[in-house]
């Protein structure tokens, strides 16, 4: 029988989603810790027999539309790029994998800036947004030009902000991110997200609350905002749960009635996804799930986000996920069995019937976190010498031959 792998402290961290929003959030994220990836190909002794590939198609979708934007945008078709990000906001389009178009748009649109402001080359960064600053000049009364420039000055506030190591913000760093969003304050004027039906800028508005003295105030009725006007989005939750911590706006025991209030006000379209997605967030800032937490409820949530688009990117973020929640449960002395039950039977069901194929940038510990799913799932199957293979719907094992 094949060794299970050793994966330490597997349980407290999280696929994609989450660790973006974490990356995004700069100091509040917590350091990532990997175990050292198996080589790829030898996944149990070259006993698998399904794709494993780098990244998902639906991220190189989304990727190959932000250069597509972005191309437009460096070569100055304003209008027709206004006009098509105005068009996906308003219709919700949502891309492959469920990101939405208009966001991809706007990134692609901003994608000089993001590369500039990576590169840490504030002095070029600003140069860039007084160039978006004459286009919205040239399009003053369009909203998405507004939401453009705005998004621009949160990107620079924020990135200076994350830049700096440590605990601690310099005064002057911190002076500049606030002037940064006083800026996108004024950059958004007087469009308002529900009279322009545009979530595009109501998520916009949201992330004001990190930079303004009203933050705590305004973030929850902000939230609803750009939550009822894209119910089905799962970004409004993702950003949200994270101001809902004590590094921000809430409190650890508050958080479970706000994840249960963000699940009641979207279950009509989305089940109860927005539980889940509350605690995915939460538990990449905080190493462990929340105080008060329904490992059950939570465990329903991932498999509703699934099946919302039931596209492979999502299958390996809610199978990743499940598996560290399962190492977890099974290193905790003080779990509930019937937790841990249905954490195993529901990743079993997910990996025999709904993935096809392996994404290595939806798992934390890549080769070693899927090997450790694999083992689990397969257990008895793997004993007896079988391999695991592509079947009608997931993965099946046999014998081979």
């Amino acid at each position: 029988m094949l060794p299970t792998p050793s994966l330490p402290g597997l349980a407290t961290r999280l696929a994609a989603p989450a660790r973006l929003l974490a990356t995004r959030l700069g100091h509040l994220a917590r350091t990532p810790r990997s175990a050292p990836p198996l080589v790829p190909g030898v996944l149990l002794e070259g006993r698998l027999h399904a794709p494993v590939l780098d990244t998902s198609s639906e991220a190189a979708l989304w990727q190959a539309t932000r250069a597509d934007y972005a191309a437009l945008a460096a070569a100055g078709h304003w209008a027709e790029l206004f006009s098509t990000l105005r068009h996906a906001d308003h219709e919700r389009t949502a891309a492959p994998g469920g990101r939405r178009l208009a966001a991809l748009i706007s990134e692609g649109a901003r994608a000089e800036l993001a590369q500039m402001l990576t590169r840490r080359d504030w002095s070029a960064a600003l140069a860039e947004i007084d160039r978006l600053a004459d286009v919205q000049s040239a399009h003053e009364a369009d909203p998405m030009a507004a939401h453009l420039l705005a998004q621009a000055h949160l990107d620079y506030g924020w990135a200076r902000r994350s830049a700096e190591p440590g605990p601690g913000v310099p005064r002057e760093v911190w002076q500049d991110f606030l002037h940064h969003t006083a800026l996108a304050e004024a950059a958004l004027g007087t469009f308002d997200p529900i009279e322009e039906d545009s979530p595009l800028l109501a998520g916009t508005r949201y992330l004001l609350v990190r930079g303004i003295e009203e933050g705590d105030a305004h973030c929850r009725d902000w939230y609803e905002d750009w939550s009822d006007l894209d119910p089905t989005n799962p970004e409004p939750h993702l950003v949200h749960a994270v101001h809902l911590l004590p590094q921000w706006f809430g409190t650890l025991i508050g958080f479970e009635d706000e994840a249960r209030a963000a699940m009641q006000r979207t279950r009509h379209c989305t089940g109860v996804s927005a539980y889940a997605l509350f605690h995915l967030a939460a538990t990449e800032v905080l190493g462990d799930l929340p105080p008060r937490a329904d490992v059950q409820l939570y465990v329903a949530g991932l498999v509703d986000h699934f099946h919302a688009t039931g596209c492979q990117y999502r299958a390996n973020i809610v199978a990743a996920a499940l598996t560290e929640l399962h190492h977890g449960l099974a290193e905790a002395s003080t779990a509930r069995p019937k937790d841990r039950l249905v954490v195993q039977e529901t990743l079993d069901d997910h990996m025999r019937n709904c993935i096809r194929e392996f994404h290595l940038s939806a798992w934390e510990n890549r080769e070693a976190g899927i090997a450790y799913a694999l083992t689990q799932v397969f257990a008895r199957e793997l004993a007896k010498g079988e391999h695991i293979y592509l079947g009608p719907e997931g993965l099946v094992a046999r014998l081979p031959g």
